[in-house]
């Protein structure tokens, strides 16, 4: 399927908060989510030069943003908080393109919302059923992340504002 351009306004995103305790015990960092490991990939360079000074290990809240691969989903590491966030903890925002549609697992495309970037889309996994999904089409998802997968609790369809 080809990628369609996205609605005037649409903001691609796939973000959301987990409780967690990081250690380094795996490169770069292990992070431990309800005593689950999670494969984060790296982190971005402010929190990377920010852990270079705590000990570790670290517990509180990490803002991750996630991508699905053949071998599960694995995180980027954003931030960290010590504060409850004000975002639902454990609740992700994915916003993307509907790739396909299979029984009740959903899968979509994600893209880097910078003009002339080099990064390649990625997809996310998600189950749940959406009303009337038709690939193509773009959609605003609230997902929980729980045992190593992405449930759908609500999702709308964008309609282009103007």
């Amino acid at each position: 399927m080809p990628s369609l351009p996205p609605p005037q306004g649409f903001e691609y995103q796939a973000f959301g908060f987990v409780t967690g305790t990081l250690t380094r015990a795996s490169e770069p960092y292990s992070l431990l989510v309800n005593d689950q490991p999670l494969t984060i990939t790296g982190c971005s360079d402010r929190l990377q030069r920010w852990l270079h000074t705590q000990e570790l290990p670290l517990t509180g809240y990490f803002g991750l943003y996630p991508k699905s691969t053949r071998t599960g989903t694995t995180f980027w590491l954003k931030s960290f908080e010590t504060a409850v966030p004000a975002d639902d903890v454990g609740v992700f925002q994915i916003d993307g393109q509907l790739v396909t549609t299979k029984g009740s697992t959903q899968l979509i495309r994600l893209h880097r919302n910078q003009v002339n970037t080099t990064e390649k889309p990625f997809l996310i996994k998600v189950s749940g059923f959406l009303p009337e999904p038709k690939p193509g089409q773009f959609w605003q998802l609230e997902c929980l992340w729980e045992e190593d997968k992405f449930t759908l609790l609500d999702g709308y369809r964008y309609r282009s504002r103007g």
